[in-house]
């Protein structure tokens, strides 16, 4: 049995070297590192092993996933040897233009790609996650988008009792964030903290993929740019493990500058969304400028038109809703998008091209944020319609329930220093 795998990192991944590095005050640091060695720890069977048992976690009897596992012992041995020997590549990705809630060209690769992301993200992620900043909320264990909500709300409540000058907040959004990363960027901050050049070369042809283009010229969507005119210097697959945590670890730049140089204290991220809470106006614009200047000539990143400044009495937009210190709400874009969803589970319902144990799960997967709302209002008005409209094939039952939740109260932690 593979134990060592199963503990998540194995000692000799975790064994960090240490690196002299200068600061740019000529003071030495001695930093921890990911140690020479991480290639073949990420390579032996055992822990591709426990890879390809994260990869099909819920995606098991997909014909792919089956016909990997029906040889599997000769499918791992044949990456193990491709990742030992610098001869492994990357696959042909797989492209889906999704639509909700804005137009995304997700990316997916084979499943013996996916197996060699989970061995990378297995050891990368437990060494970096350490060294980000508690307010960063997007894909990490225990955070969320829930969380993230709670935190600020939290915020929200403290600053609203405090007497004195009105707060504001401060929205920044990065502009074409996924389609934008640096590649140089990316690999400088990986090479500061990985010191086995078998990883980095790893690294650098799954980054620098030379037979796709993941980047976009700046200011352009991917439906306005032909195949041809993509970039390959930039940009990171939306839909790739790997580019999830590669997300974290460039704005965690951003983080520790917020942070410990700029000592913003109300500063939180959900991916590539920033919220900052002050109460000086002309302030939060100087922050603003220093920020779109550390992305500009650090990073190489710009932000979008719709960082914004507004007193917080306005409610914030982040994550799906609009938050105030006493209460939150669905954004209307999405209640449009949920109205118009039960419009057309209604009439599947009525012409019997849907059945009710269908219409029932997409019910409760929305639902499930009108818990963490307001949302007595638009529970009434999604029951009314779907009732008028198909109350035979429901029967007499509520499916959006009653109140803002009629379910037990969620709990979540918050800081509440």
């Amino acid at each position: 049995m593979c134990i060592a795998a199963e503990a998540g990192t194995s000692h000799a991944a975790t064994e960090k070297g240490n690196r002299m590095n200068k600061e740019p005050g000529g003071r030495e640091e001695c930093r921890n590192v990911i140690g020479p060695g991480a290639l073949d720890t990420i390579s032996s069977f055992c822990w591709l092993e426990n890879a390809h048992r994260h990869a099909r976690a819920g995606k098991r009897y997909r014909d792919e996933t089956m016909k990997f596992t029906a040889n599997l012992e000769r499918n791992l041995l044949e990456i193990q040897r491709e990742l030992r020997t610098g001869a492994y590549e990357a696959g042909e990705y797989r492209r889906l233009w999704v639509t909700i809630p804005k137009r995304r060209l997700v990316m997916a690769l084979p499943y013996r790609d996916r197996v060699v992301q989970w061995a990378i993200y297995l050891l990368l992620n437990p060494y970096f996650d350490k060294r980000f900043i508690e307010d960063s909320y997007a894909c990490r264990v225990g955070k969320g988008s829930h969380e993230a909500l709670e935190q600020l709300q939290y915020w929200l409540r403290k600053v609203s009792r405090k007497p004195g000058p009105k707060w504001y907040y401060l929205k920044l959004d990065i502009s074409k964030y996924f389609y934008r990363v640096n590649h140089e960027v990316l690999l400088g901050i990986l090479r500061r903290h990985i010191a086995d050049e078998g990883l980095m070369r790893l690294l650098e042809t799954i980054v620098n993929n030379d037979k796709e283009p993941f980047g976009l010229p700046a200011g352009k969507r991917p439906e306005e740019v032909p195949r041809t005119e993509w970039r390959y210097d930039v940009g990171m697959p939306i839909g790739n493990l790997s580019s999830q945590l590669f997300a974290n670890i460039v704005l965690n730049e951003l983080d520790q500058y917020a942070k410990h140089k700029m000592r913003l204290r109300h500063y939180i991220r959900y991916m590539d969304d920033i919220v900052i809470l002050g109460n000086d106006k002309r302030r939060l614009q100087a922050w603003r400028d220093e920020i779109s200047a550390y992305l500009r000539d650090v990073l190489r990143l710009e932000l979008n038109k719709k960082t914004t400044i507004r007193p917080i009495s306005m409610g914030i937009e982040f994550v799906g809703m609009r938050v105030w210190a006493t209460h939150r709400i669905i954004r209307k874009s999405t209640v449009r998008r949920e109205k118009r969803a039960v419009k057309s589970i209604a009439g599947k319902l009525a012409r019997g091209e849907m059945s009710k144990p269908a219409a029932m799960r997409r019910i409760d997967s929305m639902r499930g944020m009108m818990d963490h709302a307001e949302s007595a209002g638009l529970r009434w008005r999604l029951n009314e319609t779907l009732l008028d409209r198909a109350g035979d094939e429901i029967g007499g039952d509520l499916p959006f329930g009653r109140g803002s939740s009629d379910r037990k109260t969620v709990r979540h932690r918050v800081r509440t220093e």
